[in-house]
């Protein structure tokens, strides 16, 4: 931790070296609490961390009129050149207390059953003996009564305007606050400022409140409260609403003080504060991703899943913390509930994580229990989180097969098509797939009514992408009533469903010998498709040296749309090369001299494989089926070199060949 600079300058200027602002800046603070002892204000730093300089509000203490800054809880310290000290804050002695009788006095304030009632009760009450425990319980007390659901049924206003009562309320309340505020114990104070949150009343709560806010933030600066602490005074300011959420963002001088006694415990909970902040949110963040490199493999599976769950609310997916909790998980496997697997899994995939260690644990894991695990939704988001990184694991797909193959009948219809799905999308054959797709045509045969129409394409589809043709189910998919379960869709799911009905069409007609069809109408409306920029990129670079290779620009058509195929971006040709001419699309010439170049990004790739996944994979083999040459080239290879065009033309020539061969 770097150095801190006050930002301070003059009325009609802007810099941020003069002492002027300061108190331009406190000017609203210093009248809202100028009954009080302790005053407080707000100011900004500047905070070096690092290479990194942030702006974060901090809090400000005035005594005696002067401005004082209070930070690093070390009493008594200058900030050179500014004039601005940090003062010494002695603390009130206190005789010893009777607990007996104290807790004998909140015995009887719970009592009571009414506000008024402990508002006699008080009245009679010794000022001495009502110590800040006491004040507390009672403070406890009154919201209990107020929040009290049979009293507040019957329809009545507890506090009129201009009552008596109102009066005499605001007033015990600022009293029990200050007498809570006059106490040594910080729990006291944190658990004071917690119980407001139940505070209904509709009067002048800022006469209290605000004097209860400041108390807990002049014993933040000051170095009372624990980290714990800290962060139970966080969540307690953001239960009050905007009274409290202006204190929340100084909060964080207090975490900082302490960094030193941060364990694996409380981590966690300076973890948990994170989605209250806004200004101070990422400094924060930052202590606690340094504090975990030495901590994460003393977390426990609670702790991982919590932060984790964090990380995914405020969505960051690109913290060091993952790698940590990816190592952490290949640590714990052996240890860890099926309940939480699932939880850690769902995360990663939520946060678009993956690496080699929560590849390898996964892989152990499934291959361990095979069909064993109880919880098929563990299975289910296993192989979601592999579609969703690409992540073929032959130890992890295997054992889902087999598990699916023995616990068909006892999984729903979604788990059905997140294991089945997977297996095509991903271009993995089990092992045993004569029983793993027989086991599947048994269970479609039966649940066939119960799947939703988009669900039963996506598996037919599937099916198709390892070129098993679901011929058993043509005659209830391409049907009136099927069609009708289609049309019931939402609009946007509706016209995705349809597509994906005739690319399964289109795919049987090309690759299953004995279909029936075509069985849908063409479509000949026109279609705009949105494209990848970086193929459309990746276009423009090979365009010279595709040029001096073929001979002539006339043989090359850029974003061929092929007639007769259904109207998709899946099957628009990123380059076609007619040695006879330029292609035409209204007049389609089927040649063994056509070249149809794929240009396919990272995700058309199963993860660290040339291997295509199933769509992709589908598209060559119909292009193939249709008389092209089919060059599958990548867009990472062809960035690299373009700034080397010998090398680029050098690679094209090399792919256009090998597919020659």
């Amino acid at each position: 931790m770097a150095g801190m600079t006050g930002r301070l300058t003059p009325g009609g200027l802007r810099g941020r070296v003069a002492l002027p602002s300061l108190a331009r800046g406190l000017c609203g603070s210093v009248g809202r609490w100028k009954e009080s002892d302790k005053s407080i204000g707000s100011t900004t730093v500047l905070l070096q961390d690092g290479t990194s300089i942030e702006e974060l509000p901090a809090v400000v203490r005035i005594i005696n009129g002067e401005f004082h800054i209070a930070t690093k809880g070390q009493a008594g310290q200058r900030l050179g050149g500014l004039g601005l000290e940090i003062p010494r804050v002695s603390r009130k002695l206190f005789k010893n207390i009777n607990f007996e009788e104290e807790h004998e006095m909140i015995l009887g304030f719970m009592r009571c059953s009414t506000v008024s009632e402990v508002l006699q009760l008080l009245e009679v009450c010794p000022e001495t003996e009502v110590t800040p425990a006491v004040a507390l319980a009672v403070v406890r007390r009154i919201f209990d009564l107020e929040n009290n659901m049979e009293y507040r049924n019957q329809g009545l206003n507890q506090y009129p305007e201009e009552n008596q009562f109102t009066f005499v309320r605001g007033a015990v309340m600022k009293h029990l606050v200050e007498t809570v505020c006059g106490g040594v114990d910080p729990q006291l104070l944190v658990d004071t400022l917690r119980a407001m949150g139940r505070d209904t009343y509709q009067g002048d709560r800022l006469k209290y409140l605000e004097a209860l806010c400041t108390e807990c933030m002049v014993a933040v600066t000051e170095g009372r409260l624990t980290v714990s602490q800290v962060c139970e005074a966080a969540r307690a300011f953001h239960g009050l609403g905007p009274v409290g959420v202006s204190y929340l963002d100084q909060l964080w001088q207090g975490l900082t003080d302490r960094t030193t006694e941060i364990g694996e415990k409380e981590v966690c909970e300076v973890m948990s504060v994170l989605p209250l902040m806004k200004k101070s949110r990422k400094h924060i963040y930052n202590m606690v991703e340094r504090k975990l490199g030495s901590l994460w493999h003393r977390l426990g599976s609670e702790d991982v899943i919590r932060m984790l769950q964090i990380l995914v609310q405020l969505k960051i997916s690109h913290s060091r913390m993952l790698p940590m909790f990816s190592r952490w998980t290949s640590l714990n496997i052996h240890t860890l509930t099926e309940g939480n697997l699932r939880w850690l899994v769902y995360s990663f995939m939520t946060l678009n994580f993956c690496d080699s260690e929560i590849q390898k644990a996964l892989g152990r894991f499934m291959k361990a229990k095979k069909a064993s695990v109880k919880d098929p939704s563990l299975v289910t988001v296993v192989l979601d989180y592999c579609v969703k990184m690409r992540l073929r694991n032959p130890a992890i797909m295997d054992a889902s097969a087999l598990f699916f193959c023995q616990r068909a009948k006892d999984l729903s219809v979604p788990q059905v098509n997140s294991m089945c799905r997977s297996f095509g999308l991903l271009s993995y054959e089990p092992k045993d797939a004569t029983t793993f797709f027989l086991t599947l045509e048994q269970l479609l045969e039966e649940k066939f009514v119960q799947f939703p129409p988009d669900l039963m394409i996506d598996l037919l589809l599937s099916c198709v992408y390892l070129k098993r043709y679901p011929l058993n189910f043509i005659k209830k998919v391409f049907n009136p009533y099927f069609f009708d379960k289609v049309h019931s869709l939402e609009h946007s799911e509706m016209q995705v469903a349809r597509t994906k009905l005739m690319v399964l069409d289109k795919a049987l007609c090309l690759e299953a010998p004995h279909y029936p069809g075509p069985l849908l109408p063409r479509n000949h409306s026109f279609k705009n498709f949105w494209r990848d920029a970086r193929i459309h990129r990746c276009l423009n670079t090979i365009q010279s040296p595709l040029v001096e290779i073929v001979g002539s620009e006339e043989r090359i058509t850029r974003s061929a749309i092929l007639p007769n195929f259904p109207n998709t971006a899946m099957y628009v040709v990123d380059c076609v090369v007619d040695m006879a001419g330029r292609l035409s699309l209204h007049s389609f010439r089927w040649s063994n001299n056509k070249y149809a170049l794929l240009i396919h990004p990272p995700e058309h790739f199963v993860l660290g494989e040339d291997t295509l996944v199933g769509p992709q994979a589908m598209r060559v083999r119909h292009l193939t089926l249709c008389g092209f040459k089919v060059v599958n080239l990548r867009t990472d290879k062809i960035t690299k070199l373009r700034i080397y065009p010998e090398q680029l033309k050098h690679y094209l020539e090399t792919m256009m060949k090998t597919e020659t061969l």
